[in-house]
């Protein structure tokens, strides 16, 4: 994991600050994810083609200050091919994890059960 955080502070050259503040960010997720609290799942899946027709986001969430926030993430485009976003591999050159709650208002947004989301979350890559 720390060599993976190097390369990608040396391929985007990021001063030291923002290495910094990745890190903590990195941190504050790890402490969630490692965290006792109940977890929910959700699905996205763009029906519409506002990003990639047919592609397909899930997300492992607890509550924190009474936002639901993500702390894994499951990106499956259209193609198949899955990507998987936690504090382990919070982003790389396909994308990242939200850092933006989940509006559990979205009409698009879906509950689905741990089952679900560990299925996929088992065949993805964090590449």
């Amino acid at each position: 994991m720390e060599a993976h955080y190097r390369r990608l502070a040396a391929q985007r050259h990021w001063p030291l600050e923002t290495e910094a503040a990745f890190r903590a960010s990195v941190a504050w997720y790890r402490a969630l994810d490692e965290g006792s609290e109940l977890r929910q799942y959700y699905e996205y899946v763009d029906h519409e083609g506002l990003v990639d027709e047919g592609a397909r986001w899930l997300w492992e969430a607890i509550v924190v200050d009474h936002e639901t926030v993500a702390i894994k993430q499951i990106e499956q485009d259209s193609s198949g091919a899955v990507h998987r976003y936690w504090w382990r591999n919070i982003e790389n050159d396909a994308g990242g994890l939200t850092d933006q709650a989940l509006d559990l208002a979205d009409p698009g947004l879906t509950p689905v059960s741990r089952s679900t989301f560990y299925a996929l979350w088992d065949s993805g890559t964090d590449n």
